[in-house]
């Protein structure tokens, strides 16, 4: 699979996907769901989803039905009540599978990037902001202030991702008071059932993350490590006197009894041996760097750089939570906020392969220009904010050769909406209040 055709191929895959019957059987709740013929059909509802719902619910359905389905909405009206039994049928599983399948198709070939020969992934859990009902709240936990006890509910994410080649893999979403281990190991199964290549993954986590049971895990999944250390962890890594040291923690007797207790027993007398990095940052500050990577794998001066390539997940949530309004669901109940979450993973994928892609066009046709900056990408509000009707025209759209026409339309539109990368460009942050609700210097998306 040639690079400048990866993208494509990708999207084709997701499309047939949509189109196949084996995904509807998947995809519904039970087997006498979208059966019967309707004014919205299986295929229109999932581009209903994906077309990321922000307004007006009636809205959104009038300029769908408008813009993709004209000689149906003529005759027919389509109401939010009938769209909303309709969105009961449909399980939240059917954009889960379509990420997977991306993902899958993204790595059967060796034509990624790498870090000394592995993929180099990052794990991190971000709070979501969910609707505030009893049952939300019930089913998905919730903060509360001590000052009045106003309850909030909220839910807790987790996703791994691929920092060099900027893919989801995994994300799951989750009761705000779960385990943020557990979640990550739920995602680092996810990754390892669907891929069948021998592909070295480095994963890089930040300080919430060390324990025994966590460590012996990645140890058993043949996982390499390099994550972030708090004080307050075991005294053979805080108590390093050398910047890398090569130490071993036993399991004692209290520590297993605290494991077994805190629901993650591992026995008495186990060994875990692992390298611990003492690092001094820009700033003054010092921070410990816990891997199993070896000297030859990782230097001491590559792991001064390698941790902050972690930056690239926060990245990722920023631009989920506020060009893609992740937060902004389109209904209050579970099913719909687990549709519109899944939706915005595999969307946020979709858009990443139409940037990265845009963007090696753009080079290619630029390598030879003298141009005022050296390097341009795609105004990422610009892509968001059309990829919701862009997408949805080549799912719908019955012909290849047009479909290939929409897809490499889309590529040339994005490269017309370009923003130059400023070398060593710097904001002082602001902190005080801000007098205005709608900033101009970050318009919405959507």
């Amino acid at each position: 699979m040639q690079r400048e055709k990866k993208g494509k191929t990708l999207l084709e895959r997701a499309i047939l996907m949509i189109q196949g019957e084996e995904f509807k059987n998947k995809s519904k709740k039970s087997e006498k769901d979208f059966t019967r013929k309707r004014k919205i059909g299986f295929v229109p509802l999932v581009c209903l989803v994906l077309r990321m719902i922000r307004k007006s619910t009636q809205l959104e359905l009038d300029e769908f039905r408008e813009r993709f389905m004209p000689e149906l909405a003529e005759k027919t009206s389509y109401t939010k009540q009938s769209f909303s039994e309709a969105r009961q049928k449909l399980s939240p599983v059917a954009f889960t599978l379509l990420n997977d399948e991306i993902v899958r198709g993204f790595y059967e070939d060796d034509d990624f990037k790498k870090f000394k020969g592995f993929r180099l992934l990052a794990s991190d859990g971000s709070l979501i902001e969910v609707p505030n009902t009893l049952e939300t709240q019930q089913t998905y936990g919730y903060i509360s202030t001590h000052k009045d006890g106003v309850k909030a509910a909220r839910a807790l994410s987790s996703s791994l991702f691929d920092v060099e080649n900027k893919i989801l893999i995994s994300s799951c979403l989750s009761r705000y008071d779960d385990n943020e281990r557990s979640l990550a190991k739920r995602n680092i199964d996810n990754l390892l059932s669907f891929e069948g290549s021998s592909i070295p993954n480095l994963i890089l986590f930040d300080r919430g993350y060390p324990s025994a049971d966590f460590i012996k895990y990645l140890e058993e999944k043949g996982i390499k490590y390099v994550m972030r250390s708090h004080t307050s962890f075991y005294k053979e890594v805080v108590n390093t006197s050398m910047p890398d040291e090569q130490v071993q923690i036993e399991i004692t007797r209290e520590r297993a009894y605290f494991l077994k207790r805190q629901g993650t027993p591992i026995k008495k007398g186990t060994l875990l041996g692992l390298r611990v990095l003492t690092v001094e940052l820009p700033t003054g500050e010092i921070e410990i760097l816990l891997t199993n990577l070896n000297k030859d794998e990782l230097s001491y001066e590559e792991s001064k750089t390698l941790y902050f390539k972690r930056w690239g997940i926060e990245t990722r949530f920023n631009e989920l939570k506020h060009k893609f309004e992740i937060e902004n669901f389109s209904g209050e109940k579970p099913i719909i906020i687990e549709q519109d979450f899944y939706a915005a993973v595999f969307l946020s994928n979709i858009a990443s392969i139409f940037e990265q892609e845009a963007e090696a066009e753009l080079r290619e046709k630029n390598k030879n220009k003298t141009l005022k900056y050296e390097e341009y990408r795609i105004n990422k509000n610009i892509l968001v904010g059309k990829l919701k009707n862009r997408l949805i025209e080549m799912i719908l759209e019955e012909d290849n050769g047009k479909k290939d026409v929409l897809y490499k339309r889309f590529l040339k539109e994005l490269q017309r909406n370009i923003v130059p990368v400023i070398p060593n460009r710097s904001y002082k942050r602001d902190k005080q209040t801000k007098c205005n609700r709608y900033a101009k210097s970050k318009r919405r998306s959507l």
